[in-house]
């Protein structure tokens, strides 16, 4: 699946390629070398025709089932750039939480009485560890559902 995907970005960029001029020519080795310099290799390079192909255009003769195949690579492609997204977005809360937590160890003003924490301390240490796990549930299952898609 992966290489009808690939097939097609680089059909779209042959376009671009195309406009170029390419040269290949071979060292004394018998070794083949593919430049955009025409006078590579002591002048020996010889230019390379590149067909066009029109970018974003489906290939002409691709039958019902072809096209159903593209169709549905095309759908999952786009959930499993949703899935990375979501990943990301939940690896982000998660260190954000972690931070929080860190900043959150220390003591602010009235939060110790004598040599104790104050209640308010430990809830709020406990709300802090609970936005980490929360955090990593959410990264745990944008991880499950990717891996799942793929």
């Amino acid at each position: 699946m992966r290489l009808i995907l690939i097939s097609f970005a680089l059909a779209a960029l042959a376009h671009a390629a195309a406009a170029q001029n390419i040269y290949k020519y071979s060292d004394p080795s018998g070794r083949v070398t593919y430049t955009d310099d025409p006078a590579a290799g002591n002048g020996t390079a010889k230019r390379v025709e590149i067909p066009s192909q029109p970018g974003g255009q489906p290939v002409p003769g691709l039958s019902a089932t072809e096209k159903g195949l593209l169709e549905q690579a095309n759908k999952r492609a786009a959930e499993l750039d949703r899935a990375t997204a979501d990943i990301v977005t939940a690896f982000n809360a998660l260190r954000a939480a972690e931070a929080r937590r860190e900043q959150g160890i220390e003591p602010v003003g009235g939060a110790r009485s004598g040599r104790r924490f104050r209640p308010g301390y430990w809830e709020r240490q406990h709300a802090l560890q609970r936005d980490i796990e929360e955090a990593r549930a959410r990264l745990d299952d944008a991880l499950a559902r990717r891996n799942a898609l793929r």
